[in-house]
């Protein structure tokens, strides 16, 4: 009987084979070609099936590699949770919160899923990357996006 030595490795490559498999299944009406006339399907095609190949060596060696004996693996549900949120967090907030506070607020947020994060560290890269962000989308990349949104009016009528 096959045992899961890492669980970890174990549950992110079914993830990257399942969205292998869902990326191939949304994509199944779009023409594949071939290599010298590749259809719009041929490119995601193939980055899925390589998704699903490195899914499926990561599984194999969750069931091969062995880890030191003691206490069981358990399950940081509350990592999955909130680094799952983090994306559907960005794309409800930044409307009206706008790309530096949304992007400070999930920095942080997914941050807190780590054992290992320390809360001042997390501000500090919350606070740079957001500043980052802000400066390089809105003002060099020239993107449709505001800094601050209307949600922050006072902070917002400056930017």
């Amino acid at each position: 009987m096959l045992k899961i030595k890492n669980g970890r490795d174990f549950a992110g490559g079914v993830t990257m084979i399942f969205a292998g498999l869902l990326f191939i299944w949304f994509g199944r009406n779009l023409e594949i070609g071939n290599s010298f006339q590749m259809g719009p399907g041929y490119f995601p095609t193939m980055l899925s099936l390589i998704l699903m190949a490195l899914g499926a060596l990561i599984l194999i060696q969750s069931l091969m590699v062995g880890v030191e004996e003691g206490e069981t693996e358990t399950w940081n549900w509350k990592a999955y949770f909130l680094v799952i949120l983090a994306p559907v967090g960005f794309g409800l907030l930044l409307a009206g919160l706008g790309l530096a506070p949304t992007m400070f607020l999930l920095i942080v947020g997914a941050s807190a899923a780590s054992g290992y994060a320390n809360w001042r560290h997390s501000i500090l890269l919350g606070v740079f990357l957001a500043g980052c962000s802000a400066l390089l989308f809105t003002k060099l990349l020239a993107l449709p996006l505001r800094a601050f949104g209307p949600w922050i009016p006072f902070i917002g009528d400056f930017f």
